[in-house]
């Protein structure tokens, strides 16, 4: 019988420069690999990314990060 293992997941809050202005972003580790990224534009504007790819805006953190688990599962 196989044993399921424990896979840690990550949130680390941070910044980053866009065309000259600083932005909050929310960054997702999947152990030790950074699997995506949720922008913050303004406080109603989250705009999340699997890689490159832009999978959709959001208007709260918590439907971002839903957003997020939903796409991560369909590329997956």
């Amino acid at each position: 019988m196989r044993k399921n293992k424990d896979t840690e997941i990550r949130f680390e809050e941070t910044t980053k420069e866009l065309k000259g202005k600083s932005y909050d972003v929310g960054e997702l580790y999947l152990g030790k690999k950074k699997i995506g990224e949720i922008l913050v534009y303004t406080p109603k504007d989250f705009q999340v990314f699997i890689g490159e790819d832009n999978c959709g805006s959001a208007k709260s953190m918590d439907d971002a990060l839903e957003l997020f688990i939903r796409q991560w599962n369909l590329q997956d």
